[in-house]
């Protein structure tokens, strides 16, 4: 009776892990995925996110967030994954994470861990060079509102993966334990879910770590609140050259109350932390 009762569990768990790999493989897909390549085997993919109208965003019960407005979006293209140590080096021939041969705070090293401290200006810089490398295409950080769209996987709930936290998606202080840095950009929080079924975490757009993992830089400067939103979403809030910039997505550092997909944090122009990254937008000529 105990085999029969183990043997049964075990087809239990194992029908239900097919039928969630199932699901989750035909709602999470990385639409007209696109590669790019940095150089020899370095490369960089981007996932295309349609066109909307009226989509909500902000949060009318945070008045940083508020109010919620309709916005707009034609269709773009966003990096699958934050910018790596390995693609940033490749572009900038720099390690800004490391001094003097050692990792800074909350850094461990690896190709694919996400490139932190990174200041607003050295990500700007990022993507001119990347436009000087492929002429095809324009490249620039994610706007406020194009971060938000992509970050919700076309979901209308609290988070990507329902209204309430679980613990098996975002990396956050709530699941992290003693690792006080950042994860490898492809990884999943569950080594047991992640060896099963890689990729498990991303969101119904085919994005990873659009909430956790680490804070990403957008192209808009901070302004509290929404009044003087554009209703073009691809159109970033404008300010003073030297106004500190908005981050999205909460990081390993913070709290669940932080990882969401409305939540605002800033950055100044010129400072990076050690919990902060980004990713790149990508615009095909064919778009505009």
């Amino acid at each position: 009776m105990k085999n029969l009762k183990s043997f049964l569990l075990a087809a239990f768990t194992l029908a239900t892990l097919a039928s969630f790999e199932s699901a989750f493989a035909k709602e999470s897909a990385c639409k007209n995925q696109k590669t790019v390549v940095l150089d020899g085997y370095v490369t960089m993919t981007f996932c295309e996110i349609p066109a909307a109208g009226g989509v909500m965003i902000g949060n009318n019960d945070d008045f940083e967030a508020a109010p919620a407005k309709p916005r707009n979006f034609q269709k773009f293209q966003i990096g699958q994954f934050t910018v790596t140590q390995l693609q940033y080096k490749t572009i900038m021939q720099s390690e800004p994470w490391m001094a003097n041969g050692s990792p800074l705070t909350y850094v461990q090293e690896g190709d694919s861990n996400p490139a932190v401290w990174i200041s607003y200006e050295q990500a700007k810089q990022f993507t001119r060079t990347l436009n000087l490398i492929d002429p095809t295409a324009t490249y620039r950080l994610p706007t406020e509102a194009e971060f938000e769209y992509a970050a919700r996987g076309g979901t209308k709930t609290t988070y990507y993966w329902g209204d309430e936290m679980d613990t098996n998606f975002p990396f956050f202080a709530g699941n992290i334990g003693s690792e006080s840095y950042a994860h490898a950009v492809d990884s999943c929080p569950v080594p047991y879910l992640n060896n099963r079924m890689p990729g498990y975490c991303a969101n119904p757009y085919g994005l990873f770590h659009m909430l956790g993992n680490v804070w990403e830089l957008t192209e808009d400067v901070y302004v509290r609140g929404y009044d003087n939103a554009p209703t073009n979403g691809n159109e970033p809030m404008k300010g003073e050259p030297n106004a500190v910039h908005t981050t999205r997505g909460g990081s390993f550092l913070d709290d669940a109350n932080l990882i969401s997909a409305t939540w605002r944090g800033y950055a100044p122009p010129n400072k990076g932390y050690g919990d902060t990254g980004f990713r790149v937008v990508r615009i095909p000529k064919s778009m505009r």
